[in-house]
């Protein structure tokens, strides 16, 4: 197959000393794409105005990618303790996306806070848009030739430089798109949410239902991926979350209409 004779490069041109790598300019394109269209989302059920959605949205981007970084580093303690300069090469890959979860929704609870408006009214209109843009962001990962799975002799495999291998499939050629698999099933995520959101639920169920389906990508996801992270036990950090996320989203799926119905009728 084609995609199995191409090497993806990094870089796409570079200005002086400055290098414009796909992993940058994809996240950017993903996060303008989901920015637009959740201000259109929240400007259609009149939660707020242009300006208060523009200093949301600033403080949401700033802390999430913060977190995301952050989150990254802790997961690789060791490699970074060990070479710290490398903590702000986010360019070169190496974000968490429960670190951006995180991070964006301390800033947006702070934000709520703020305005007195209520987190929920926020999150149920911003994270379908969220989960698109996971599922656009995950193809910088293509780019950086990282986020692969096992090796496969299947037709779906993708070629990873020897550099990028690990070292005990060195021997190895083509590699399942780990990153394939979880950028689909973000887009599935995301068309989901929407066709859930277009009819009247109750608040807080829509978020529920992105935490619960992400957790649950991703856990399984969790058992392609051979990237170096944080283990307990035999399980993968990441994969542990997941299934922590999966089982309080799935149980507060189940008790949020009883506990509304119930304050419903006092």
């Amino acid at each position: 197959m084609w995609w199995q004779e191409y090497s993806p490069q990094a870089q796409i041109f570079h200005i002086g000393n400055v290098n414009i790598n796909w992993y940058g300019v994809i996240l950017v394109l993903a996060i303008i794409v989901a920015g637009y269209l959740a201000r259109k989302k929240l400007s259609q059920d009149a939660v707020i105005n242009q300006r208060q959605f523009e200093d949301l949205f600033f403080y949401a981007v700033i802390f999430g990618l913060l977190g995301a970084r952050v989150g990254h580093v802790l997961f690789e303690f060791d490699y970074y303790i060990a070479h710290p300069q490398d903590i702000i090469k986010i360019w070169n890959g190496g974000i968490s996306l429960y670190g951006s979860l995180l991070g964006g929704a301390l800033a947006v609870a702070w934000w709520c806070q703020k305005y007195k408006i209520k987190f929920l009214q926020i999150s149920d209109r911003i994270l379908p848009f969220f989960a698109l843009a996971q599922g656009l962001g995950r193809w910088g990962n293509y780019f950086n030739q990282e986020l692969f799975g096992q090796p496969t002799t299947g037709w779906w495999g993708i070629y990873i430089s020897p550099e990028r291998r690990p070292l005990m499939y060195y021997q190895q050629n083509y590699f399942q798109p780990a990153f394939f698999y979880e950028s689909m099933l973000n887009l599935l995520l995301f068309v989901g949410l929407l066709l859930v959101a277009k009819k009247r639920q109750i608040e807080g169920k829509i978020t529920l239902l992105y935490i619960t389906g992400y957790a649950l990508i991703r856990f399984f996801m969790e058992f392609i991926r051979i990237d170096d992270t944080a283990m307990i036990g035999s399980l993968r950090v990441p994969q542990l979350l997941s299934f922590l996320f999966f089982l309080l989203g799935l149980g507060a799926l189940f008790y949020w209409p009883i506990k509304t119905l119930s304050n419903s009728k006092k």
